[in-house]
């Protein structure tokens, strides 16, 4: 492969997004080889022939663009998911290999890899995302439960690896509990962990046995209190000379627009309070992994308490919801910052509720954090 130069390397994190988004193949329409799968060195180990190969090249030669910064070669759109195999012929034969070719090949192979997973076939096969804490996903299913004790199947990691699990296992009392979870995208559920998990191999699987907590009690949604609403543009507005405000059912699309459009991490009063909705656009736009990775996060908000250390007492962020049965963007691509989502989701004190909902979803670089923010911050 080409030599990366002048912190042009990709970085882990956009090797692991290119791999995902070829659906873990190699992107040359004659090969399409798996590039990744289980090592008989030891229980952790994988066998990882996958190349994250430069489109525009980091070096000099034809693909080599002098115009270019070094951060826009290291970047997802300047790379191609290959089998070790074709990334050296595409480095060999530049002549057939240009850029253009290239970057129809890249959009032709995750078109493909986009229809297998929309029909049910590709790397999801029937399974979905299972999350063990914020930093572990992989696809996978839940196998059974018992009580408290639920067992999942992790077919291949998608964030995090064995390392990882087990490093999660071994900090466990040290973890925030709010992120000791386990969630099921499929079952569209989710639960605090009550210890650690515990692990096994299963062929080329990893099966884990969970000790979850009980389900968080719900709030009826007719009792929920009084919030402020917003207009179709998103603002406040005024009704009989004061904020306009919502309570109940008719409040429930207002706490979930609140909840997933700030980010993690902007308050200062509640830093662990938000959604990563963000984070996964910015890494799967324009991908079918999109939709799996953003009903995720709905689980994880309508399932999983967060503590509110200022009224110190615990709540899911997304209230009343007892499952996600379905989140799904209503027009793809990022036209403007407000996403329009349908929900259907589970609702205590209604059952199955329905609705489209705008979320604010920022384009561009993370907003900086104002002066100060560190003084009012509550840990």
């Amino acid at each position: 492969m080409t030599i990366n130069r002048e912190g042009s390397e990709f970085s882990p994190k956009t090797r692991r997004q290119l791999a995902m988004r070829a659906g873990f193949r190699c992107s040359m329409p004659t090969c399409r080889a798996l590039t990744a799968g289980p090592s008989d060195e030891s229980p952790n180990s994988v066998t990882d022939v996958g190349v994250a190969a430069h489109i525009n090249s980091a070096a000099k030669g034809r693909r080599y663009n002098p115009n270019m910064p070094p951060e826009s070669r290291g970047d997802i759109r300047n790379g191609i998911w290959l089998c070790s195999t074709h990334s050296v012929e595409i480095d060999r034969d530049e002549a057939k290999y240009t850029v253009a070719v290239l970057r129809q090949m890249k959009e032709e192979h995750e078109r493909f890899i986009a229809d297998e997973l929309n029909v049910g076939r590709g790397c999801f096969r029937g399974s979905d995302l299972i999350a063990v804490g914020p930093d572990i996903v992989g696809v996978g299913e839940l196998l059974g439960t018992s009580g408290k004790e639920w067992s999942v199947r992790i077919d291949h990691f998608v964030e995090g690896n064995l390392r990882a699990l087990i490093d999660f296992s071994e900090r466990f009392d040290a973890i925030d509990p709010y992120d000791r979870y386990l969630l099921d995208t499929s079952l569209g559920d989710g639960r605090q962990l009550a210890k650690a998990p515990t692990w096994r191999r299963g062929g080329a699987s990893i099966e884990l046995n969970c000790t979850v907590d009980e389900r968080f009690p719900r709030v009826d949604v007719h009792k929920l209190g009084q919030t402020m609403a917003t207009n179709a543009a998103n603002d406040l507005f005024i009704v009989n000379g004061d904020i306009a405000l919502v309570s109940g059912l008719d409040s429930l699309p207002q706490r979930i627009k609140n909840s997933l459009s700030m980010l993690q991490g902007e308050s200062p009063l509640h830093p662990k309070a938000g959604s990563r909705l963000k984070e996964y656009f910015d890494a799967f736009e324009q991908s079918p992994w999109l939709q799996h990775w953003v009903k995720l996060e709905v689980v994880r908000l309508a399932c999983i308490p967060y503590y509110d250390r200022a009224q110190q007492k615990a709540y899911p962020l997304v209230p009343s919801v007892l499952q996600v049965l379905e989140v799904e963007q209503i027009t793809p691509g990022r036209a403007t910052q407000w996403q329009d989502f349908r929900f259907k989701l589970n609702v205590e004190g209604v059952g199955a509720w329905e609705q489209v909902i705008a979320i604010f979803v920022p384009q561009g670089e993370r907003p900086l954090r104002p002066s100060g923010w560190e003084q009012i911050r509550i840990e």
